[in-house]
């Protein structure tokens, strides 16, 4: 009963003695002192999970602690870049790995996805931590609308983004398109957020919803392409307002430029919809995984864990199948984007239609099937 009754959980953390060397000093409002260090999968699902689960995990009893390795006999939560090696011994560990934007994870004992559109079964859907350090936008602006911003990396960023006809007609309502490729968190000066993004629909499947719900939780009515997570979510037109191109991107600026109301409406409804996906509400699902699924299936299964090896070898192999097959598929999806973003161009003439291929365009391509 005694060892029953003893829990452990360590986070694994491949890269702690690079980035993290002072992860056990560090507290939880340290994340917020420090957003740029919680950036990147390791760095935003488990290290900042460790340190915003570690007090309620102790208050409950449990041994807390972060590895490099997997810890016999514990339970380990992993991000996936580190649970994707035949050797290690992770078979002798309970498996928590997150997903996050990679191949899907067949080597676990619980595998978390990013939305719950991607949750097949024995995957659970944990939404991702909103933006560290989050600054919302200064109440002292009201409702205007000068200033329009993108925040995060831009390799699949609409060409359309960067496109002088899409920043001339935004200049002549007297709006400034602003892409941040830093300062993530800082929405004091931001009237209205957008998110658009063209890659492989393989890969939106499995992408998360957290630009939208940053952007409610910093009172900034958001612009968001029509990706499945942003959809699975919206309960609402006054949730997001959906964009496929630039054009669709100027009738929503004049939109919300015309209608002070509707932008009021807009952020009130985000700061209710805010509330799901607050840290507290966050935590609290964590938590509630952990107590209500991953320990009982842990004390239920520790004594078998040593012997697991045979089994850990087949599921690691189904792994790294599925990991080339689902790169393959997006491969290909990406190659017909290609394809299909020339063809349009022949057939267009119009900068401001789109730069190359909309959000829209992708949706009506028919994909093989991989």
């Amino acid at each position: 009963m005694a060892r029953t009754a003893r829990i452990t959980v360590c986070f694994t953390l491949a890269n702690r003695a690079r980035d993290w060397p002072d992860i056990e000093r560090l507290r939880e409002q340290d994340i917020e002192r420090q957003p740029a260090r919680f950036v990147g999968g390791r760095n935003s699902w488990i290290a900042q999970t460790y340190l915003r689960l570690r007090a309620p995990l102790i208050e409950r009893g449990w041994q807390v602690h972060v590895s490099t390795r997997f810890q016999p006999d514990a339970i380990c939560i992993a991000h996936r870049d580190d649970a994707n090696d035949f050797t290690g011994g992770a078979h002798r560990s309970h498996l928590v790995v997150v997903r996050a934007d990679r191949p899907p994870v067949r080597a676990c004992d619980h595998a978390l996805v990013q939305n719950a559109l991607a949750a097949n079964a024995g995957e659970h859907f944990v939404p991702l931590w909103p933006q560290p350090g989050l600054l919302p936008r200064a109440t002292s602006r009201g409702s205007r609308v000068e200033r329009l911003a993108y925040a995060g990396r831009t390799q699949s960023s609409p060409d359309w983004f960067f496109c002088a006809a899409f920043h001339r007609a935004l200049q002549k309502r007297g709006v400034v398109f602003d892409v941040q490729h830093r300062r993530w968190n800082d929405y004091r000066d931001v009237d209205l957020a957008i998110a658009a993004r063209v890659t492989a629909p393989g890969m939106l499947d499995v992408k998360p919803a957290t630009k939208l719900y940053n952007a409610w939780l910093a009172g900034v009515p958001m612009l968001a392409g029509p990706e499945p997570a942003y959809r699975e979510l919206r309960r609402s037109p006054l949730d997001f307002i959906e964009v496929n191109d630039a054009r669709d991107a100027l009738r929503a600026v004049d939109r919300l430029r015309a209608d002070a109301r509707l932008y009021r409406a807009m952020v009130d409804n985000g700061h209710q919809r805010a509330r799901d996906f607050a840290v507290d509400a966050i935590r609290a699902r964590w938590l509630a995984l952990l107590d209500d699924v991953v320990v009982p299936a842990f004390v239920a299964g520790r004594d078998s864990l040593a012997s697991r090896r045979l089994w850990f070898l087949g599921a690691m192999s189904r792994q790294k199948l599925h990991a080339k097959l689902f790169r393959a598929r997006n491969g290909w999806q990406m190659l017909r984007l290609a394809w299909s973003a020339l063809q349009l161009d022949d057939a267009r003439g119009d900068a401001l239609t789109i730069a190359s291929m909309s959000a829209a365009d992708v949706s009506r391509i028919r994909w093989p099937a991989a």
